[in-house]
């Protein structure tokens, strides 16, 4: 505080060579209580100049911590003298060095506004000392040591671009960046949890820059990691953290990912994203049973919106179809689309493919090969819904196409082009329409 003391003296020096509330005060000596009405006059008139003498007097006189406003008024101050001398460079940072103790004092004497004084005192810093990166990831640190999880979301942001510019002009370890990486994701998810509406932004924007600072790459991430999580297994900020910095650099194949995640389900089998999270991983494993278990809680889970409900009931349906229970793939097909229509280009697409793939008994052959009829059908809807996947779409008909009856076949047996016909096949049944090959 002694050399925080004597910068704030050489910005009164400087607001001497220059042509300055009732709490508090009842106790104050009679000069300081002259000196506090007299610039606060000049102060409600903004007449800078000629409050700074008797501010300057104020602060001499008045006890430490004696009014909030005399610190306040003395960032008014010097702010007012600072856009007045930007051009002279020694002048303008010891004013600016006065500014940043003036926000100390608050702290130090008003530790009930300690978090609001910390967090402005960063703005000004970004203001005034935009490039001192080192300087401003300190006050950054300690904003967040009075504020907590209450920090401003967006001066975590703030922190991870200092330290970035710091780690890509080789000023700190990539161990350093994680370690802030780290705190500063906690805080987030901290935030989100409590519904901060800034919280999701702040996450993502801390996930970007991380994994633009070239640090994150999965063998780093996993043997700073490893480590940490062997020796505390069940925490789950820690867990949470590993989560997201493999999440972020693409690591999802780690089985370092998978144990986090699993261990974030087991503290909250409830938790929407956790769920999500290990179906990801079931699937990419083929861990068929587990990812389907996953995706029905998901599905249910009344954290998910119908748009992630159609989605994630198509990749039901797809699982479905991949194990040949065609009749779950279609039941399963219908229910995204009942949820979302967007999906309805996909749902068909599988409807039609899993009608196409049945096996289907018949007295004869145009019984056995009516089924091709229905998938058409299906691949057609999915065409004209989606156009994204009309191409797979056309091969499917394309192929299906080749097993439809003769028309002399079709014709020894009562059937005829284009009129309708009931189709019975694995327990499913659909109305079509004849088609054969001329």
């Amino acid at each position: 505080m002694k050399k925080l003391r004597n910068l704030f003296l050489t910005g009164i020096l400087a607001l001497m060579s220059i042509p300055a509330f009732s709490q508090g005060l009842a106790n104050a000596s009679v000069e300081c209580q002259r000196s506090v009405s007299f610039y606060t006059d000049y102060i409600k008139q903004d007449n800078f100049r000629d409050a700074a003498p008797l501010w300057r007097e104020a602060f001499r006189t008045c006890p430490p911590g004696v009014r909030q406003s005399i610190y306040t008024d003395g960032i008014r101050i010097f702010k007012y003298f600072i856009e007045q001398n930007k051009d002279n460079a020694a002048l303008k940072n010891s004013l600016i060095d006065s500014v940043l103790l003036m926000y100390d004092l608050r702290v130090e004497h008003f530790p009930k506004y300690a978090a609001s004084a910390s967090m402005f005192r960063v703005y000004d810093m970004m203001e005034y000392l935009g490039n001192e990166d080192e300087k401003i990831l300190k006050a950054i640190e300690k904003a967040m040591e009075i504020s907590g999880d209450n920090t401003d979301p967006s001066l975590l942001v703030i922190a991870m671009q200092k330290m970035t510019n710091l780690y890509s002009a080789q000023k700190v370890s990539a161990e350093q960046v994680f370690e802030l990486y780290s705190k500063l994701s906690v805080i987030a998810e901290h935030q989100i949890a409590a519904n901060n509406p800034d919280g999701n932004k702040a996450k993502n924007d801390l996930d970007n820059l991380f994994v633009a600072s070239g640090v994150a790459n999965c063998e780093n991430i996993v043997e700073l990691f490893t480590p940490r999580f062997r020796a505390n297994p069940t925490d789950k900020d820690l867990a949470t953290t590993i989560v997201s910095l493999l999440s972020s650099a693409g690591c999802t194949t780690e089985p370092l990912f998978l144990e986090t995640v699993e261990i974030l389900y087991n503290s909250d089998p409830t938790n929407y994203v956790y769920i999500r999270n290990l179906y990801l991983l079931y699937a990419a494993k083929g861990d068929q049973d587990n990812a389907i278990k996953m995706l029905e809680q998901a599905i249910a889970s009344e954290q998910s919106n119908d748009m992630e409900d159609a989605n994630m009931l198509i990749n039901l349906a797809n699982i479905y179809l991949q194990r040949e229970n065609f009749a779950k793939a279609i039941e399963t097909s219908r229910q995204a689309m009942d949820k979302d229509a967007s999906v309805s280009g996909r749902a068909n697409l599988i409807t039609g493919l899993a009608w196409g793939s049945m096996r289907c008994s018949g007295s004869n052959d145009i019984e056995a090969r009516a089924k091709y009829w229905v998938a058409v059908d299906f691949l057609i809807r999915a065409r004209n819904a989606d156009p994204s996947i009309a191409n797979e779409a056309n091969n499917y008909i394309s192929s299906y196409s080749q097993y439809f009856p003769a028309q002399e076949e079709a014709f020894m047996f009562d059937v005829i082009d284009g009129a309708s016909y009931t189709v019975t096949c694995g327990g499913m049944r659909a109305t079509t329409t004849v088609r054969t090959r001329k």
